[in-house]
């Protein structure tokens, strides 16, 4: 049985086919389309029609490409990017209308817990917390703790800093602001106060690019096990503030990311210095991949239930 998960972003929709065999999940395909929903933003926070076509069209295209490899089921799964669309409701209306399917929507709870089901590998590093970097909000866990209570999700993103500053790159003293803007909001939320952790696993779409500009700017070759060191991480940071060739790594690399890639490094190095973490590891595995492995365990208890 193949079962498909499409997710959003503040920058594309991605799609997810995973074979579930038993108590087994073998991804099938793993695509993305990139849609800038930023773009098509007005300032009230309203998506547009031209940004709600976009979507729906980008959906259809997800789910053609999951019908060719014979997918069972598809779901469509909103999270932060989407809960900030001030008119959401019309925007799922749309997607129904336009797909037929309707949108699960993610609370910040359950889009932390999906981030956490997707990577329990990482419980056997020991002193390991999970950080989703989102569009507008960041999902922290702590990986010894698998109570919900141990969860954040916070209105703290990449695309959410770079709207703290005007221009397409941050100055210095727009780094320093992003910089106490990330400590007071993890202070206000008491987000593991006093605790420090040995590894710190990043997921997500921005993690993921900010891994390839980290790779490309230390010439480190590829490798299945992808690991950034905190302080190498700064020092890059202050040569993307600073270098005139940021441009010309940013799009080599990430040209769909180019205006919040630096804020995402930004992020991660400062939530690392925060809790005193000097190795950063990235994973592939996010929300649309512990979606899937929550609806397979539903499955299997259903079906083992109906067999009692």
């Amino acid at each position: 049985m193949k079962i498909a998960v499409i997710d959003f972003s503040s920058t594309s929709l991605s799609l997810l086919v995973e074979e579930v065999s038993g108590e087994m999940m073998v991804p099938v395909v793993g695509l993305r389309r990139s849609v800038s929903i930023l773009g098509y933003m007005s300032k009230k926070g309203k998506l547009s029609e031209r940004g709600i076509e976009k979507v729906v069209d980008s959906i259809r295209y997800l789910m053609e490409a999951a019908a060719k490899v014979g997918t069972d089921s598809v779901h469509i799964i909103s999270t932060a990017s989407m809960r900030i669309i001030r008119n959401y409701g019309e925007v799922a209306e749309a997607i129904k209308a336009g797909t037929g399917l309707p949108v699960n929507n993610l609370d910040g709870q359950a889009e932390a817990y999906a981030d956490y089901i997707a990577n329990r590998e990482y419980t056997a590093l020991g002193s390991t917390m999970l950080l989703d970097i989102g569009g507008y909000s960041s999902s922290f866990i702590d990986m010894d703790n698998s109570s919900k209570d141990s969860m954040f999700t916070l209105d703290i993103g990449p695309a959410a800093l770079f709207q703290t500053f005007d221009g397409m790159y941050p100055d210095k003293d727009d780094v320093k602001r992003m910089r106490h803007q990330i400590d007071k909001t993890i202070e206000k939320n008491s987000v593991f106060p006093g605790k420090g952790f040995k590894h710190i696993v990043l997921t997500g779409s921005n993690a993921e690019a900010l891994y390839a500009v980290y790779a490309d700017h230390y010439s480190i070759p590829d490798s299945s096990f992808k690991t950034m060191a905190r302080k190498k991480l700064r020092k890059m940071i202050k040569h993307l503030i600073a270098s005139d060739e940021r441009s010309l790594i940013l799009i080599r690399n990430v040209p769909e990311k180019v205006h919040t890639l630096i804020p995402s490094a930004i992020l991660a190095e400062e939530i690392a210095s925060i809790f005193s973490t000097d190795e950063l590891i990235i994973s592939d595995k996010g929300v649309k991949d512990g979606y899937l492995r929550i609806l397979m365990e539903e499955n299997s208890q259903e079906s083992a239930d109906a067999g009692m």
